[in-house]
């Protein structure tokens, strides 16, 4: 299938079984698309029981008997460094952490998410910790009996980063975030004792719902994302659902008097849209035509939006589009915008953060979920501790739950190590566009040309088209010629801040 040599019967029979969970994996992000979009609200408790059901299927193939014999003998066949061999382990990694969790465990996890976010949600409405508290500790308990099952002796939280970017420790991040919370901490306080404002007036004013919506979809086609195999859809979180190759759902919101949530937030959406509509065809639905990771999967979308979406190049080409879909918005150049795209100013809230200080509020998620698992915090004292890490590396407190612990649905679906993956995928969208660079010539020239396809082309031969081939570490070399590391990351802020402040 993706050897370039006859599939023997224990091939065919592995793919057929993948297809399989590749199917019922398609269709829970099928069913959790709809729940966030067009699902009635009083279908909630029946949602929560039908995606238990699949999850409990999924488990069932992953840790079918046959599933592991065939396995096994498709070891035997692969020669080291084949496609076959990256088929096995990739497989071998699911099936893996699979049969070592019960299959009441599994479907235990998919129900009290699917609770989990309703008492989230009322939660976060009456701004009261204490409606959510329940369910949360009911999640972190059965996400540490998961992990009990499935970790080798290190440290529980490792199993819930592997699920999400595979091979991943806490011991390998934690020097990562304290770089990032220890170099970014001051240089964010500095600009705000330095006084210094930006004009963001350029991108106030009233721009109407229809022509958002026309301008973000003309933008997300304009750099590649195909709308014959995919839709935009609105929705209170924005998130993107790639089923298969031909159908990848985009979700969006907008506000009407600033232009910058709506059309930010679909490139940072189609960027994701674009890893899933440039996966290999010839591996759809085996182990190797999925994502290589989270972490990955979110450094497409941070080099779209902030790489992309917030340079100079990009408005020149974009600007002309901009001022006819919005004829009475206020006049002004790239130039006269662009610093306006790049303000730093703490706030409280993740999903509205500026670029320099977003990785400040993941540091704060990554150490609480740290303490939640090494048993050093308690969910009651959850909201206190978060309070206290937004004042200590931000310099601001929320005044209400709702504005805090409260404000993201990850953990109300039992999502925890999820978090890291916004930074690591931050710290590759650096990496990749300073190679891409590299190799291309002056990306800004390119975008101003309307060239973003060749930026688009070198993703889709660098990341995309290996699927999961590799894992995330490996791929990140293989595409910049080095390890993951921040310098990329902060040389980039360090420059923005620079030209934006003069500072």
């Amino acid at each position: 299938m993706t050897s370039g040599e006859p599939a023997g019967a224990d091939e065919t029979r592995l793919y057929e079984i993948w297809g399989e969970i590749a199917d019922l994996e398609a269709a829970t992000e099928l069913l959790e698309w709809d729940q966030e979009t067009f699902m009635p609200a009083a279908g909630q408790e029946g949602r929560g029981k039908l995606l238990g059901t699949v999850a409990a299927l999924i488990h069932r193939r992953l840790t079918s008997p046959e599933l592991a014999d065939v396995l096994a003998r498709c070891a035997e066949r692969a020669r080291p460094g084949s496609l076959l061999a990256a088929q096995v382990a990739r497989a071998r990694h699911a099936v893996g952490r699979a049969v070592r969790v019960p299959e009441s465990l599994s479907r235990a996890i998919a129900e009290a998410a699917s609770a989990g976010v309703v008492a989230w949600k009322r939660a976060r409405e009456a701004a009261d910790f204490e409606l959510f508290a329940p369910a949360l500790r009911r999640l972190l308990d059965l996400r540490r009996q998961q992990a009990a099952a499935i970790g080798d002796g290190g440290p529980p939280y490792d199993a819930m980063l592997d699920g999400y970017e595979p091979g991943a420790t806490e011991a390998q991040l934690t020097p990562l975030f304290d770089q990032l919370r220890r170099t970014l901490t001051p240089r964010v306080r500095a600009v705000v004792e330095s006084g210094k404002t930006i004009d963001e007036s350029p991108a106030c004013g009233h721009f109407p719902a229809a022509a958002q919506e026309a301008f973000v979809r003309r933008v997300a086609a304009g750099i590649g994302f195909r709308f014959e195999a995919g839709r935009l859809d609105p929705a209170t979180h924005p998130f993107c659902v790639g089923l298969n190759p031909g159908d990848v759902r985009l979700t969006w919101r907008l506000v009407e008097d600033d232009f910058r949530p709506a059309l930010f937030g679909v490139l940072h959406e189609a960027g994701h849209g674009l890893y899933e509509q440039g996966l290999p065809a010839a591996s759809s639905r085996t182990p190797i035509g999925a994502i290589a990771s989270l972490g990955l999967h979110e450094s497409q979308s941070r080099l779209w939006e902030n790489h992309v979406g917030r340079s100079l190049g990009f408005w020149r080409w974009v600007l002309p589009t901009f001022r006819d879909h919005f004829p009475a918005a206020p006049r002004f150049t790239a130039a006269e915008l662009w610093p306006a795209l790049h303000t730093v100013k703490p706030s409280l809230i993740r999903v509205d953060a500026d670029e320099t200080t977003y990785n400040l509020h993941v540091v704060v998620r990554f150490e609480l979920e740290r303490a939640l698992f090494a048993g050093e915090l308690e969910v009651g004292d959850l909201p206190a501790a978060w309070d206290d890490l937004y004042q200590e590396l931000l310099g601001i407190r929320p005044e209400n739950v709702a504005d805090g612990v409260l404000q993201d649905i990850h953990w109300s679906q039992g999502m925890f190590g999820y978090f890291p993956t916004y930074t690591l995928g931050t710290v590759i969208a650096a990496q990749l566009i300073a190679a891409a660079e590299r190799q291309l010539g002056h990306l800004e020239e390119l975008l101003a040309a309307g060239e973003a396809s060749q930026l688009l082309g070198w993703l889709r031969r660098h990341v995309h088209r290996h699927g999961s081939r590799f894992e995330a570490a490996e791929l990140v070399v293989r595409a910049t010629g080095k390890p993951l590391a921040a310098d990329d990351l902060l040389r980039y802020l360090d420059e923005t801040i620079e030209r934006a402040y003069g500072a």
